[in-house]
């Protein structure tokens, strides 16, 4: 019999909590809503600090403390969080939420907010003619971006549902958040942040039995901040926060808490919450999985309860936003090696298309020699590391290669059989005509390989015995004339790249002179010369596209250094001047007033933006920007009218 007043006690106190509703409804009015039960919160690594973490967003727990904060969860989060109510009872009080990163586009989150204590009825014998039940659950969706300047926004669109004695009602709602992370470089105000949050901004009403229940608004503020201790990878974490529920009678509860974290493995927590002091504590493993643990009353408002234990278990999975970002970053690299090397691939095929039709072209017109040296240049070209290529390319090639070379041979045979009949056997003695000849055949085969100045030494050879000897004349004369005209496409070639902006292509072409046989050292000096000149400007333009990358992220700190390097090469760039200038007085912008010599005319183009006028505000903007170089408000202004002459533009595309 004394078991069951105990228990029967235990039930109605708890259910007295979970439906404060009946208590507080005449009341109503005057507070603004029933008292919420999901006011205890979630989350056993929250709670261990005194619940005061509005600023520091931790894990997936966030989206009830301060929606406006998941955007700074380095990773995905999972958080399932368990706590009686009663020590000796099975009242439940438990949260599931998940939070999901998405680079460059927010985080989104979900979660569970549930609690009941089942009963069992008995009339005045003992007998127990049924169970009920009386239950409390919150559906969250929830949505989190970065803006600009370390702000972040957020809020809750969430489904209320309430169930007791065969009675149920759902009512919607939605709340706010809002977290704040300057950068205010070392020192004191390092890793400070501030977070705000409204609970119930648009208030969920329950009409449990007809009675129409208001939930209260909860206004949340704080701030957070992180201290690194000693060499080691140790940090203590402050949080400071308060909390005001709607209503006159409703007191400001002052929120404070401390937790220290060695060397990312263990914590230790101490915090106050407005019903005394709460201790905690976690455990990380691996960086993956964290369990946490807190002990003490809810608040000064909790009918009782009590110390509570409560407990989380936290799953942090996946890659890190930064990590993320890197390899976006490394993909944009990669595929602009990938695209450097294509055009490349492109480059060589259409070389090798041009030199295959002029090879033809001398073929038709029984230019053998001209045909020959185009062919062999194709296969040279073809024979390259290049997936333009194909098999039947390197044989095409070779094919004419091999046929030119027997056009050429019957050439030269005609040829001997002409002077041969004209000068007569005894001319050029035996010994001689075969020396000749075989100068001839080692000539052809450095001009196989495009060794022009060997080819033509040999000849020179053949020459000091046959001075007369017109065939190897006539090979010197043309093998000097394709030297000629070969480096006089490339330096074309090359020039016309670098009007085009393509230095990576001119590079190779410059390279390529400076390999040719013959050129002179004041030749190779100029290429050279060229060359460096070249490369310097290819060093620019990386550093630029460094540059600019930060600076579309935002990061313009890291944007201004790679600006800087670039200048330091060329400082004459006026491009390079104005992307540094932008870089640097965003780097360095602070909020502060607007100076009395241009408040005017600020203010004239603040109603310009605001009548959509952004053309005409941009001009004035950039006048008197200069006279406050660094001044936050009007950058932001600037970029605004920017952003708007931008969509403009869309609109009439």
């Amino acid at each position: 019999m004394q078991s069951r007043i105990s228990q029967l006690s235990a039930v109605l106190l708890i259910a007295g909590l979970l439906c404060g509703a009946t208590a507080s409804a005449q009341n109503s009015e005057a507070r603004g809503g029933t008292q919420n039960l999901f006011r205890f919160g979630v989350g056993a690594r929250a709670q261990g600090v005194g619940s005061a973490v509005v600023a520091m967003p931790l894990d997936a727990s966030t989206i009830y403390w301060n929606p406006g904060g998941l955007d700074y969860l380095e990773r995905r989060s999972v958080v399932m969080y368990y706590s009686p109510l009663l020590r000796e009872s099975d009242a439940k009080y438990h949260f599931i939420g998940v939070a999901y990163p998405i680079l460059d586009f927010g985080t989104v989150g979900l979660g569970w907010l549930h609690s009941d204590v089942s009963f069992v009825e008995r009339d005045e014998f003992g007998d127990s003619p049924g169970e009920d039940s009386d239950a409390h659950d919150e559906f969250f969706l929830s949505y989190a971006k970065q803006v600009s300047y370390g702000v972040s926004l957020g809020g809750n669109v969430k489904i209320k549902r309430e169930q007791y004695y065969g009675l149920s009602s759902r009512a919607f709602g939605a709340d706010f958040g809002l977290l704040y992370r300057p950068d205010f470089g070392e020192g004191i105000f390092e890793n400070l942040s501030f977070g705000f949050s409204a609970l119930n901004l648009l208030r969920p009403t329950l009409k449990l039995g007809g009675t129409p229940e208001p939930q209260p608004r909860i206004i949340r503020g704080g701030l957070a901040k992180g201290l690194l201790i000693g060499s080691r990878p140790d940090q203590a974490n402050l949080f400071l926060a308060f909390e005001k529920p709607e209503g006159q009678s409703e007191k400001m509860r002052i929120n404070f808490g401390t937790e220290y974290v060695y060397q990312n493995l263990g914590m230790l927590r101490l915090g106050y919450s407005g019903g005394g002091l709460i201790f905690g504590g976690g455990v990380l493993y691996q960086n993956l999985f964290q369990i946490d643990y807190a002990f003490g009353q809810f608040d000064n408002n909790d009918s009782g309860l009590g110390g509570i234990h409560r407990i989380s278990i936290t799953a942090h999975l996946g890659k890190t936003k930064t990590q993320m970002r890197e390899e976006a970053q490394q993909r944009v690299l990669t595929r602009i090696e990938e695209e450097t090397r294509r055009k490349e691939g492109l480059n060589r095929r259409n070389e090798f298309d041009e030199k295959m039709t002029l090879g033809k072209n001398y073929f038709q017109q029984g230019e053998f020699f001209s045909a020959f040296i185009n062919f062999t240049q194709a296969r040279d070209i073809s024979a390259g590391a290049y997936t333009t290529f194909t098999a039947q390319d390197k044989e095409e090639a070779n094919i004419w290669v091999e046929r030119t070379q027997t056009k050429m041979d019957e050439e030269a045979e005609a040829e001997k059989a002409r002077l041969a009949q004209a000068a007569g056997a005894s001319a050029i003695a035996a010994a001689d005509r075969a020396f000749i000849e075989g100068q001839k055949q080692k000539g052809m085969q450095f001009l196989q390989a495009s060794k022009y100045n060997e080819a033509i030494t040999e000849w020179k050879r053949g020459l000091e015995r046959d001075p007369n000897n017109s065939e190897l004349k006539g090979l010197i004369a043309k093998t000097e004339d394709q030297i000629s005209r070969s480096r006089g496409d490339l330096v074309r070639k090359a020039q016309s790249f670098v009007n085009e902006s393509k230095y990576f292509e001119a590079v190779n072409l410059y390279n390529q002179l400076m390999n040719q046989p013959g050129i002179t050292a004041a030749e190779r000096k100029t290429y050279e010369d060229k060359v460096a000149q070249l490369q310097r400007q290819l060093d620019i333009e990386q550093l630029y596209r460094q540059g600019y990358t930060e600076y579309l992220n935002k990061n313009y700190c890291a944007a201004k250094g790679f600006f800087s390097q670039a200048l330091q090469k060329d400082g004459s760039n006026a491009r390079l001047r104005q992307a540094y200038s932008d870089a640097d007085v965003r780097c360095n912008a602070r909020v502060g007033p607007i100076p009395d010599a241009i408040r005017q005319r600020y203010l004239e183009a603040i109603g310009l933006l605001n009548n959509e006028d952004y053309a005409a505000a941009l001009r004035i903007l950039e006048q008197i920007q200069p006279q406050d170089r660094y001044n936050q408000r009007i950058l932001s202004a600037i970029d605004q009218a920017r952003e708007g002459l931008e969509r403009q533009k869309k609109n009439q595309r």
